[in-house]
């Protein structure tokens, strides 16, 4: 029997309405979680510009090397989660506000390491205030067990997905 091509059209038409129909029924952990990260970085960021003058990228860069003095252009990217060439730029426009400092690597000439200024510690102290108060806003209307199951999930997430 010949393949009839508006048969085919149709099967592909009611397969997607079911799947729609099925997803409706399920939770869309993706998007959503999607949803949230979009949602919740685009308000830090513009709090942070407004508050603090910086991204909220530049503010995790700060902490970061805060905790990790001397830290090598390529590790900063690494932790980020960034590509080198968006770590040379936010160096670059972070140098020229005062917030980093980047010294030669004594280990290897093309290698270059980032430190916090004392500006770059002011603003590191204000911005963790504003952050401390960010998470408080997370955990409001949350027990203490229902923060724990969110937590432990999303380190699920993050171990599962990582990729090294």
């Amino acid at each position: 029997m010949p393949c009839n091509k508006a048969n085919i059209y149709i099967v592909d038409i009611s397969t997607i309405s079911l799947y729609i129909a099925h997803m409706k029924n399920k939770r869309r952990l993706i998007y959503q979680i999607n949803q949230a990260r979009h949602a919740m970085m685009k308000s830090l960021d513009t709090d942070c510009h407004a508050e603090l003058g910086i991204s909220a990228t530049q503010l995790s860069c700060l902490m970061v090397l805060k905790e990790n003095p001397n830290c090598l252009m390529k590790d900063l990217a690494h932790i980020l989660m960034l590509d080198k060439s968006a770590i040379t730029g936010m160096a670059k426009r972070m140098i020229a506000s005062d917030l980093i400092e980047k010294v030669p690597c004594h280990l290897d000439s093309r290698a270059s390491r980032l430190n916090l200024t004392p500006s770059g510690k002011a603003i590191l102290a204000k911005g963790v205030q504003h952050l401390m108060g960010v998470n408080q806003q997370m955990e409001q209307g949350f027990s203490e067990a229902e923060l724990e199951t969110v937590s432990r999930f999303l380190t699920h997430l993050t171990t599962t997905f990582s990729n090294g």
